[in-house]
């Protein structure tokens, strides 16, 4: 009973990850929501034989911020991937010794081990 209690929590918890990771990335991709600004890139001027030259980096920033927010949101995609696998595998076995235990045999540590 406890597996089961485990398991249809840690899918629940799994689920509600990856749903907050797209919707995550939905709003900044729509542009409801902004990307927060992790890296902070200043202009650059640079001498050459034309002359000064100023090169923007505001276009690179953003470029950045938002591959920074897709690889964080891909790392809590996969955390929530994996406690769902988590869950049922732990769902997985409190259905398998239910099964056993409907036979009217009560399995040992070792014929769970083996199945």
């Amino acid at each position: 009973m406890q597996h089961k209690i485990i398991g249809y929590l840690l899918v629940c918890i799994g689920l509600l990850l990856i749903l907050f990771a797209a919707i995550g990335m939905y709003k900044v991709f729509v542009g409801h929501q902004p990307v927060v600004p992790v890296v902070h890139l200043t202009d650059v001027t640079m001498q050459s034989q034309f002359g000064t030259m100023l090169i923007p980096m505001a276009n690179l920033n953003t470029l950045v911020n938002i591959g920074l927010f897709v690889l964080f949101m891909v790392f809590i995609v996969i955390i929530g991937e994996k406690m769902a696998s988590l869950g049922c595998n732990f769902l997985k076995i409190e259905r398998i010794y239910e099964a056993l235990a409907t036979k009217g045999e009560t399995p040992s540590a070792e014929q769970i081990k083996k199945l």
